[in-house]
């Protein structure tokens, strides 16, 4: 597809292209080989069809901001020729749009891979699943706010026609502030959580690093989110200039988007590297460490045995890279934190020549 002219002094639409374009790509590599990880080990479940509809939608935003570049969006408006301005404000609203909806549903994907992962209590699950319906209301409503700003003329959102009859454009600023803000809040939760749980497990110090740092990446996602918010000043002047207003804004959020999708995928694809080192590592020297689960042993011959000598413990036998198909992909999804009274101890062998 060619641009418009761009003979613009200021022109930033090849530079967002190149951001956007190159972070679809990395998410576009991460959810394959999630998926396959997941389908390897028969596990592939609701959080990867939810995280692969995020990126699908991601992705219609990438091909609408990249519609909005060959229209003009970038350019100062002033210096455009025979440019339509409505269509590059129709295909930036519609980049938003779908950008938003991208991020939210993969901060949903995330919340369900959590909630099987992880949680056993019931409150836990009723706070999550709150979670889940915020998430999807605040992001919702911001949508519909895009939308129905002129009533009664939708056109009037990218036409002049009837533009004295739209609100304010304080209201969606102020609204994309709250929304901004709570899907970074949403992003520090959920890391702080995933974090309380394995730290209160009994594994070994760098095993708990190693898997809190990996369901902690939303970190990132939490950072562009916050620049992102700051950014949202530009929709209460962005009539001032509609073709260059809001490509700050835009740039970030879409690697607000595409960081949810990478850094909340990886931890399934784990699985893949230490199930590759594990075949090499099979007779290595190994420690004994504590765990606690809650329910019946789900016994596999491969991965775990039965062992009548310990009164009361379960034996399993797993490297490092086992552990990790056991926790990531919910083979374990039983684990608690060791301060339910009614749980019962088992021990885990764990490879130490395998990294967390």
């Amino acid at each position: 597809m060619s641009l418009s002219t761009r003979d613009s002094t200021y022109d930033a639409g090849p530079s967002i292209l190149r951001d956007v374009w190159g972070l679809t790509g990395v998410a576009i590599v991460i959810v394959i080989l999630r998926i396959f990880a997941k389908a390897r080990i028969g596990k592939f479940g609701a959080d990867d069809l939810l995280m692969a509809f995020a990126l699908c939608t991601a992705i219609v935003g990438s091909i609408m901001i990249t519609l909005a570049v060959h229209y003009g969006f970038g350019q100062e408006v002033s210096t455009l020729r025979d440019i339509d301005v409505s269509k590059v404000i129709l295909h930036d609203y519609l980049a938003q749009t779908f950008g938003l909806a991208g991020g939210a549903i993969g901060r949903v994907s995330f919340v369900v891979f959590i909630i099987g992962l992880l949680v056993q209590k019931s409150s836990q699950r009723i706070v999550l699943w709150v979670l889940i319906s915020l998430q999807v209301a605040v992001n919702l409503l911001f949508i519909i706010i895009i939308f129905v700003q002129c009533p009664g003329h939708e056109s009037a959102i990218w036409d002049d026609t009837g533009k004295k009859k739209c609100w304010d454009l304080h209201v969606q600023a102020y609204y994309g502030y709250f929304q901004g803000t709570f899907n970074a809040a949403t992003d520090l939760g959920l890391a702080t959580f995933s974090t309380y749980i394995f730290w209160n497990l009994n594994l070994k110090l760098r095993i708990k690093i190693g898997l809190v740092a990996l369901l902690g990446l939303g970190i990132f996602a939490m950072v562009a989110a916050i620049i992102k918010t700051v950014q949202t000043r530009v929709l209460a002047t962005s009539d001032n200039d509609p073709t260059t207003a809001t490509v700050t804004y835009d740039r970030w959020l879409f690697i607000e988007t595409y960081l949810v999708i990478i850094t909340t995928s990886i931890p399934s694809i784990r699985s893949l590297f230490r199930s590759m080192k594990s075949r090499r590592l099979n007779n290595q020297k190994s420690y004994e460490l504590s765990s606690r689960y809650v329910g019946s042993m789900h016994t596999t011959s491969r991965t775990r045995r039965r062992d009548s000598s310990i009164d009361g413990k379960g034996i399993m036998n797993a490297s490092e890279g086992n552990l990790s198909n056991e926790v990531f992909a919910r083979m374990e999804s039983n684990i608690e934190t060791p301060q339910s009274s009614h749980s019962r101890e088992s021990v885990i062998i764990v490879d130490t020549k395998c990294s967390a």
